[in-house]
C-alpha cells in the first residue's frame, strides 16, 4: 500500500527544505560607548532604536524592545535555535555603530575616534515567562522625563 501526499505538500518537498522552529530563544542584550562616556543624546537613541529595528527585520529576529542611556544600550530580542546571538550582537553593534558615527560626526569628536561601541557586551538569556518582567523594569530603567510628566499628569 503506497501512500500519497497532498500536492501542495508535494510542493513544498521540491523546493529549499527549511526546519521548521516552534521555540524561540530571548537574549537581553547590553552593550556600552567607548569608555562608557556619556555621549547619547536622544536624537542618537531614537537613530539606534530605528538601526536595530531594521538590522532585526533583515535577520529574521524578534526584537522585544530597544532602550538606551546616555553610556549604554540593551537590546530585547528573540532569535531561532539556529540563529547565533554573537553573529546578530555583531551585526547590530557594527551596524549601529558605523552609521551612527556617519550621520553624527560630533560622536567622533566626543569619543575621540572612530570607535562607538566598547568591544565588550554582555548577553543574558530571558525565559518566555519573564519577558514582561524584562520589558517592564528596562522601560522604567529609561524612561525620559517627558514620559515621566505625561504620565504624572
Amino acid at each position: 500500500m503506497e501512500r500519497e501526499l497532498a500536492p501542495e505538500i508535494e510542493a513544498a518537498l521540491q523546493g529549499r527544505w527549511e526546519p521548521v522552529y516552534r521555540s524561540q530563544l530571548h537574549y537581553l542584550v547590553t552593550w556600552s560607548t567607548r569608555g562608557r562616556r556619556p555621549v547619547l543624546r536622544d536624537r542618537h537613541i531614537q537613530a539606534l532604536q530605528q538601526l536595530v529595528q531594521q538590522c532585526a527585520g533583515e535577520r529574521d529576529m524578534t526584537l522585544l524592545e530597544v532602550v538606551a542611556g546616555a553610556d549604554h544600550a540593551h537590546v530585547l530580542f528573540g532569535l531561532r535555535p539556529s540563529q547565533s546571538v554573537a553573529s546578530a550582537v555583531r551585526e547590530m553593534k557594527g551596524r549601529t555603530g558605523m552609521d551612527l558615527l556617519t550621520r553624527f560626526p560630533e560622536l567622533r569628536v566626543w569619543l575621540r575616534g572612530n570607535l562607538l561601541w566598547d568591544e565588550r557586551y554582555a548577553v543574558e538569556t530571558v525565559s518566555p515567562a519573564r519577558l514582561d518582567a524584562v520589558r517592564a523594569r528596562l522601560r522604567g530603567l529609561h524612561a525620559s522625563s517627558a514620559e515621566d510628566l505625561a504620565a504624572a499628569s
